[in-house]
């Protein structure tokens, strides 16, 4: 059986199998981390979809540091140390985001204050050409008046 002509099903149903029998007869399923090739898929993504499957299962990490023996009491170091780094990582976003709301507040206020003199402007230049209306009107009454 060619297991790169499968359907997607049928790899899904092979990898569930876990008997010595399959093992045996499909080596290239047996380790952890198996991409077989879908129907009309090019080589490049199928490399891209076994980079992404090996970058997740953290192998290459497991790897090298099984490398070289660490000592118990380094290996506790250098996590609490990274624990430590993370927690520092996390306050400085928590102090960047913090700041950021902080000017989107103050960008917001200061657009509510602009928008609000804009309110006023245009009721005083209402208010200013109702008023000169007005007196227009007065003064053409003013002047019918007269000729009359």
């Amino acid at each position: 059986m060619d297991s790169y002509n499968l359907e997607e099903r049928e790899v899904e149903t092979i990898s569930k199998r876990n008997t010595s029998y399959h093992n045996h007869y499909h080596p290239e399923e047996s380790s952890g981390i198996c991409v077989v090739r879908r129907k009309d898929e090019s080589v490049e993504d199928l490399l891209k979809r076994f980079r992404k499957k090996y970058s997740k299962s953290g192998l290459a990490k497991e790897i090298r540091d099984k490398m070289y023996f660490e000592k118990p009491s380094d290996r506790r170091r250098r996590k609490r140390m990274q624990s430590i780094r993370n927690i520092q990582r996390e306050q400085i976003k928590m102090e960047e985001m913090k700041e950021h709301q902080q000017k989107f507040r103050q960008k917001k206020i200061r657009l509510q204050s602009k928008n609000k003199r804009k309110e006023y402007e245009q009721d005083d230049k209402s208010s200013s050409r109702q008023n000169r209306s007005r007196s227009y009107e007065s003064k053409q009454d003013s002047r019918g008046t007269h000729s009359s």
